[in-house]
């Protein structure tokens, strides 16, 4: 047995690991100096703790207008931060959701773009010509290029949130893991047997989904550069995939028709069946209990966890004849954004029981939008001539590039479901 060493008393206070010295909350009427000065290390901490916490109370009470938040701000605020985390805190947005005008293109890209994705810092998008782009987010400054050493059809790519690590697949079967800051490979994964079509990072972790044309999904730990587990059950190729706070990964299998929602640590998938016509071509998640799949007969379904059929469901979501190619939604808010080769963008919002949605704004877009991202502040477009996926059209009217959107969203309203 290993005895702790007894705590050594601290008297001044720059020595106690707190946010708050003694000169930012002053010292308190009910102790005298001569407590203070036997006050040991625990107490001065418990003394400091309290003054901080009611020091919080106050600034709460003063930016706070409602009096039944005002009754436990504290309780209100710690809630809050626990909901957020599980994915259960919703922001309703709705129409002060507001897409600004002044956008900026980038091209660089030869053939036509097929993925995006995004870090606090930068953007990196994937094309047919096999190219990766990394770019300034907040420039559009074109920053570097790299390929896989096969040179073939990137059709996925995904970035940690905390911005480590970049990985892309594509037609050559083969997964590489890029360090983001030196932008050079560090790990290739190569046991899938088709082409790679969804990669997703979980949030906050450095665990990698990956789907692929030979219908499986397989879990990589990037940390450790090593393969984890494979998943099947998907009867056609995955294509499209999406993760948010917990350990698990939601996918569509298009013409299996089939969306199902692996959960890894249980061992266990939910199977959610498409109408009779649908071809799911993408999906994304709201929160952890609400989803949205896009599918080539122009359908868009809202979906809840615990409903096998879709608890909303938009034919004709775009023009006549479009498939739904992307969709992405603002991670716990009850928006999100669709695209199609229909010539327009549409941002929806569900309503609160989530049985109907409306388009609150629509972005004429020429050619086929590919990959969608939406962040706090930007909405960002992979648009090109051709789908992501093959050769079906070609609009030579649009022009291969990445779009970005600024967003600012109004006064928050926070909903607890």
């Amino acid at each position: 047995m290993v005895k702790r060493a007894p705590e050594p008393e601290v008297d001044d206070a720059e020595n106690i690991d707190s946010d708050f010295s003694d000169s930012d909350v002053g010292e308190s009427s009910d102790v005298s100096d001569s407590e203070s000065l036997n006050e040991t290390a625990q107490g001065k901490r418990l003394r400091l703790a309290k003054q901080y916490l009611a020091k919080l109370e106050d600034d709460q009470l003063k930016s706070d207008a409602d009096a039944q938040i005002n009754q436990d701000p504290i309780a209100h605020r710690l809630q809050q931060d626990v909901l957020e985390e599980k994915g259960k805190l919703e922001k309703r947005v709705g129409k002060r959701l507001c897409i600004l005008e002044n956008k900026f293109s980038m091209k660089g890209h030869r053939l036509s773009p097929t993925c995006v994705t995004v870090t606090p810092e930068h953007i990196f998008s994937g094309s047919k010509d096999g190219s990766i782009i990394k770019w300034c987010l907040q420039s559009g400054r074109r920053l570097l290029s790299v390929k896989h050493k096969s040179e073939k059809q990137i059709l996925a790519i995904a970035a940690s949130s905390d911005g480590v690590f970049l990985a892309s697949g594509g037609q050559d079967k083969l997964i590489v893991l890029w360090d983001i800051a030196s932008m050079t490979s560090v790990k290739v994964f190569g046991k899938h047997r088709g082409a790679i079509t969804a990669l997703v990072f979980r949030r906050g972790e450095h665990l990698l989904m990956s789907g692929s044309v030979d219908r499986s999904v397989m879990l990589w730990n990037c940390d450790e550069k090593m393969y984890i587990e494979s998943l099947y059950g998907h009867q056609d190729m995955v294509t499209g995939m999406d993760s948010f706070l917990q350990e698990r990964v939601v996918t569509v299998g298009g013409h299996d028709k089939t969306m199902r929602l692996w959960k890894i640590p249980e061992e266990s998938q939910l199977v959610f069946n498409g109408h009779k016509n649908s071809v799911l071509d993408c999906v994304s998640m709201l929160n952890e209990e609400h989803f949205v799949t896009g599918s080539q007969d122009n359908v868009l379904s809202v979906w809840h966890i615990k409903k096998k059929k879709p608890a909303i469901t938009r034919l004709n979501a775009h023009a006549p004849q479009s498939w739904v190619s992307a969709v992405a939604g603002i991670k716990n808010t009850e928006c999100f954004v669709s695209g199609s080769n229909g010539g327009v963008v549409k941002v929806w919002a569900c309503a609160e029981n989530y049985r109907s949605m409306e388009c609150i704004k629509e972005i004429p877009v020429i050619g086929t939008v590919n990959s969608i991202v939406m962040t706090a502040d930007s909405l960002i477009l992979a648009v090109g001539q051709e789908h992501r996926l093959g050769r079906w059209w070609s609009n030579k009217l649009a022009r291969n590039r990445i779009m970005v959107y600024p967003i600012t969203i109004a006064d928050e309203d926070v909903v607890e479901r």
